[in-house]
């Protein structure tokens, strides 16, 4: 509006000062529709804001509402292991034509949560029902069923809320089991339960609330995930093409979680596993994908639609060409800011996580060429993204960096509560990597800056320098407990430990204080 009156003004300005003519009437004309666009382009501006705030509330609505029943597992009881199932179960000439138990005896898996086992044996139930011009005798539900099983020995408990298959049939064939609805349907069941179960929980790893609880469900139920999947892989061509999509978004789910512990896209094999499941080859998007993962793609993903996922997986191809830059030496921390910039341009903009990494990476790059201007502005912008509560755990990385640009402009006590907001948050999402890196931060720089000790334990009761170098050496301890591969935890312990037993004739008049191996005092919270 602003410039629109200001082009209005000098119209008049023009108008009066020239007088009528027709150069004077043409700019005047021009001047009037400079303002009439400014305006029109506001309103275009202000609609395509409007409109992605409103798909943004719509997406997190959704969003809330997969997460919202949710209730996450506590901390693990020790000692309370149940024993794994025998493998494999025992054949029973009795139950031979039973098709039920057939079917159970050819899933991938004889181990079973209640709900997962119940959600089988009503697909399996109910698949002759779905079939056309097909008549079949009512039968009973998917709990009497599992209720009989029980009695007879076919499926005994196998911990909290857990079955195991115990007694299978010799007859009839697997190939002529696979060949009915009844094992097609229960092994959709069986894949659609857990691919619900992960992606959920993969979306309640980015809120606080959920973080912790998901982090122990990952935790939990990631080895029996894995093995769902290479047992799937291995069925070939017996998989049905519905199942395609549910084991990608197995491997979607534990691809998020592999990433926020620290692991490589293909450390587990997963990437690889998945790209040999048969009937992938149709799903480009997903198939390319899963070659990312398991770098076997040699060449930049094409366009598909929708276009968002296109330039999603082009920004992730930038992004991976980066981080190959980087352990290149020498390293040309030019080209990979403009792979890193390139990737964050493609970026969705919905994908705040994605921008937030790639604006961190940005930031690293920056302070390695030493531009700590530009680090703070892109680690202020990836701030101000998540400031409406997304990507709680990329928010405490910014802070996490944000604290080593403040100790590198000497700013010590800048630094050090920004490390503390990190912890803070790090420890809420029981992130224990993150954990680990700021109490290394915050141990590293007690060890040779301890007269701000007094930000981090405060004054009661009065410390000392010892007593700041012995609360440093217990930071470092658990920072290589929570996190081994800490690259610097090990070098600054030994310098505390130096300066709380020092060598030579000092030794004879110090008295000696030993080093702690845990943490006595956390640092204090934000």
């Amino acid at each position: 509006m602003a410039y629109a009156l200001l082009f209005e003004l000098a119209r008049n300005l023009v108008v009066n000062s020239f007088g009528e003519s027709t150069a004077m009437t043409v700019l005047a004309g021009t001047l009037r529709w400079l303002s009439v666009l400014v305006i029109a382009a506001a309103a275009v501006y202000v609609g395509y804001r409007f409109v992605l705030r409103y798909r943004e509330r719509v997406r997190t609505t959704k969003e809330l509402e997969l997460i919202a029943d949710l209730v996450e597992p506590g901390p693990r009881v020790l000692a309370t292991d149940a024993e794994p199932c025998p493998a494999p179960p025992r054949s029973v000439g009795a139950l031979n034509g039973e098709m039920i138990c057939a079917v159970l005896r050819d899933l991938p898996m004889h181990e079973f949560e209640t709900a997962a086992l119940l959600a089988v044996l009503t697909a399996a139930l109910d698949a002759p029902d779905r079939l056309p011009l097909e008549r079949v005798a009512p039968h009973s539900t998917a709990a009497v069923l599992l209720g009989d099983l029980e009695r007879r020995g076919i499926v005994t408990p196998g911990g909290a809320q857990r079955y195991c298959l115990r007694q299978v049939p010799r007859l009839p064939r697997p190939t002529a089991v696979r060949a009915e609805p009844e094992w097609r349907a229960a092994l959709t069941a069986l894949v659609h339960y857990y691919a619900d179960r992960a992606t959920r929980w993969a979306i309640a790893l980015e809120s606080v609330r959920f973080a912790a609880g998901a982090r122990r469900w990952f935790e939990s139920e990631e080895p029996y995930l894995r093995k769902l999947v290479a047992a799937c892989v291995a069925l070939g061509a017996a998989v049905p093409d519905t199942l395609v999509p549910e084991l990608v978004r197995i491997g979607d789910a534990l691809d998020g979680w592999y990433a926020r512990i620290g692991m490589g896209e293909d450390d587990s094999g997963l990437a690889t596993e998945l790209c040999g499941v048969c009937g992938l080859e149709n799903l480009v998007l997903h198939r390319d994908l899963a070659w990312m993962r398991a770098d076997r793609l040699h060449e930049r993903p094409q366009r598909y639609r929708p276009r968002n996922l296109s330039t999603s997986l082009a920004a992730r191809w930038e992004h991976r060409a980066a981080l190959r830059l980087l352990t290149e030496s020498p390293v040309d921390l030019a080209a990979v800011t403009d792979r890193l910039e390139a990737s964050w341009w493609l970026l969705p903009r919905e994908d705040v996580a994605g921008e937030v990494c790639a604006l961190i990476n940005l930031a690293v790059v920056h302070i390695r060429q030493g531009r700590l201007d530009a680090a703070q502005d892109r680690l202020e912008l990836a701030e101000s993204l998540t400031r409406t509560g997304r990507d709680p755990d990329g928010r405490a990385h910014v802070h996490e960096t944000m604290g080593v640009v403040w100790w590198a402009r000497g700013e010590p006590r800048r630094a050090l509560r920004c490390w503390q907001q990190s912890l803070t948050a790090y420890r809420t999402l029981a992130d224990d990597h993150g954990t680990a890196r700021c109490l290394q931060h915050l141990g590293s720089a007690m060890t040779v800056a301890p007269e701000h000790g007094g930000t981090l334990l405060g004054a009661d009761p009065p410390l000392t320098r010892t007593e700041v170098h012995r609360q440093a050496t217990g930071w470092l301890a658990e920072a290589r407990r929570l996190h081994p591969a800490a690259r610097y935890a090990e070098h600054y312990a030994a310098q505390a430990r130096s300066s709380l037993n020092p060598h030579g004739i000092r030794r004879l008049f110090a008295p000696r204080t030993p080093a702690l191996d845990h943490i006595d005092r956390w640092p204090l919270p934000t």
